[in-house]
């Protein structure tokens, strides 16, 4: 049984030593390892105009959502709202989150601003995790993630834990050289 297990295991972990960004299912689904994309955004070098060395911009599609959902996981535990907020575009956001008030909605960046301040204000998060991720599908302009989250309501101490869906699409640059970018869409708590 043990020899059969390593069999098994050594071809994987070749594979997802190869391929880090593709293990996924026949559905596009993959479990996250939340520090694989501070190693990647790490690991790359740019040239002086911010382009990643070496790459097309097929790669960037593909690795541009994973940064970003870093760095949102990134602030979420940090409770700094700023990194999030660099992360949405010029649209209203959906947010709807326990610990931000009964109701959601679409709000402004401003509006956001405020929101997750009281959130972070109102609660405190012990863990923000991403689990899964979605990349790119064939339009290659949406990708989601579905993070882990335990947090502690500071009016009673009671802990919580549920899951937060955050969806990003790619928003059109408003200069043409600028290039496109990834922006949030959506955050909201499902169970």
């Amino acid at each position: 049984m043990k020899a059969r297990m390593t069999t098994l295991a050594l071809p994987l972990l070749l594979i997802g030593l190869v391929f880090p960004h593709n293990l996924t299912s026949a559905s596009g689904y993959a479990l996250a390892d939340p520090g694989e994309a501070r190693v990647v955004a790490q690991q790359k070098s740019t040239d002086d105009k911010g382009n990643q060395a070496g790459e097309d911009d097929s790669s960037k599609a593909t690795e541009g959502p994973m940064l970003v959902f870093s760095e949102i996981e990134k602030g979420w535990n940090a409770e700094t709202v700023d990194l999030i907020l660099k992360h949405f575009g010029d649209g209203k956001v959906t947010i709807s989150i326990d610990g931000t008030g009964p109701t959601g909605g679409q709000f402004s960046r401003n509006q956001s601003y405020y929101l997750l301040s009281d959130m972070f204000k109102y609660t405190i998060t012990k863990k923000f995790e991403i689990v899964q991720y979605r990349k790119p599908g064939d339009s290659g302009n949406t990708s989601f993630v579905v993070a882990e989250r335990y947090y502690q309501r500071t009016d009673d101490g009671r802990l919580f834990k549920d899951k937060i869906y955050v969806s990003l699409h790619l928003e059109p640059a408003a200069k043409p050289a600028a290039g496109d970018r990834w922006v949030v869409d959506e955050i909201k708590s499902i169970r």
